[in-house]
Parts: structure tokens; sequence; C-alpha cells
């Protein structure tokens, strides 16, 4: 990922879009690296108990989120809390679950001068121009994000859904096609990541444990598959 640059990361709903961004967020953080956040889906207090999760690696997501815990866990809660705060300290890491717009959004950009942004997801952004058409307003939602990268000099990492027509093709891995309204994002995006859970499309055929990341277009590197381990218990992927 190149500042100045987008990066769309592709999936179906439940494919693991914003764990994968999760993981590559709490990476980003632990290199130094300045990061904004906007949840369109969920909101800051659930994106946190799966940061809490994830920086953790003892705690059980399912146990956080419910509120149900053992006395260890309330000692590692403590202490994960406390390293959070000066990881993800607000010099470091802005997060926003209240803007719609785009407008807004490039406006926080600026303010906080992020080397990474983190979108989720694109399709959830107000469009905004006077076009009625979804592909042109996705076209242009995508391109703004171009520009407010190259402006502000930061790496822009954006989430996309796919399009349906993925359910009912024999080959089920994503591919460049799927994105939804594919040509306006593929043509301004520099790299495009897919995330693929064939556990939940097809349990009898997958391993629950596994995540496939296609790698479709890299602009500096190579195109390729990779199989992940996925622990959603602890919102952890892995090589």
């Amino acid at each position: 990922m190149t500042k100045g640059e987008i990066t769309i990361i592709g999936g179906r709903p439940g494919h693991g879009k914003t764990t994968f961004m999760i993981n590559l967020l709490s990476r980003m953080i632990h290199s130094g690296l300045r990061i904004a956040f906007f949840s369109r889906e969920l909101p800051n207090s659930e994106l946190l108990k799966k940061l809490l999760t994830l920086e953790s690696g003892r705690l059980s997501y399912g146990m956080v989120r419910k509120g149900i815990y053992e006395q260890s866990d309330l000692q590692e809660l403590d202490y994960i809390k406390g390293k959070m705060t000066e990881w993800y300290a607000k010099e470091k890491f802005v997060m926003f679950d209240h803007i719609r717009d785009f407008p807004t959004t490039a406006s926080e950009i600026r303010k906080f001068k992020p080397d990474v942004v983190f979108d989720d997801y694109l399709q959830l952004i107000t469009p905004h121009g006077k076009f009625d058409q979804r592909r042109l307003q996705l076209e242009q939602l995508v391109n703004d994000y171009k520009w407010v990268a190259k402006e502000n000099s930061c790496a822009v990492v954006l989430a996309s859904q796919l399009n349906r027509a993925i359910e009912t093709r024999i080959d089920p891995i994503p591919q460049l096609s799927d994105l939804a309204e594919s040509g306006a994002i593929e043509q301004v995006a520099e790299n495009v990541f897919f995330v693929y859970y064939g556990y939940k499309a097809y349990p009898d055929k997958f391993d629950s444990t596994e995540l496939t990341m296609v790698a479709s277009k890299v602009r500096y590197g190579e195109t390729g598959d990779s199989i992940l381990y996925f622990d959603g218990d602890k919102v952890k992927l892995t090589q």
C-alpha cells in the first residue's frame, strides 16, 4: 500500500471484510502509523469490542459481546484496556460511526492528517452530486477518495460489497467482475483484495478455520491466492 493510492477489500456479507480490515489496522497501529477509521455499518462500541479481543489474544469475542466474564477475564480486560489507551491514543487513532456523507469524511481526514484511512464500507456512504445512476455515484465516490488520498498523502483502504451474482456461480471464488459496479471501482484502485469464507457458503465443503484471500489486482506486487487461518472468537487472522 502506497500513500496517495486506493486499496479495495471486497467480499460478500459475513465473509470477513471487517475482520480483515481490523487485523490490518492493528498491524499498522503497532507500526507507528496514524489511522482514521470510518465505520458505516458497526457502531464504535462493537468495533472496540473486536479490537479488545484481537489485541488481547486471550479474551473471547462472544463473551466480550455478552459481557460475561470470569475473574481471570476481568483482570485481562483491565490490562488490555490500559494498553489500548496507550496504543490507540487520540493522537494516533480516530474512529467515526456517525458520518454518512463524503464531504464530512474528507473534512475529518484533512483535520487529522492520517497515514492510512479505513472506510467500512463504500456502498454505505451517502452519495452526493447530481447523478441518478448508482454506478456513477460510486464512481464519483471512489474518484473523490483518490483525490483526498493524494492531497493528504495517505493510503486509503475501502471495503466494498460484491454483486449477488457470485452466489449463483459454479466457481464461488471472487473476481474483479464481482465488484459492485466493478468498472468504476477497479479502474481507480491500485490494489483489489477479496476475502472469501467458504465455510459460510458451503459448510459441508470448507474448513471453518480457513479464509481465502485473493489478490486480484496488485499495482506493485503479484496476484494470487493465499489461505489465512481464521479464529472468529479471537477476531484473528494468521498465515
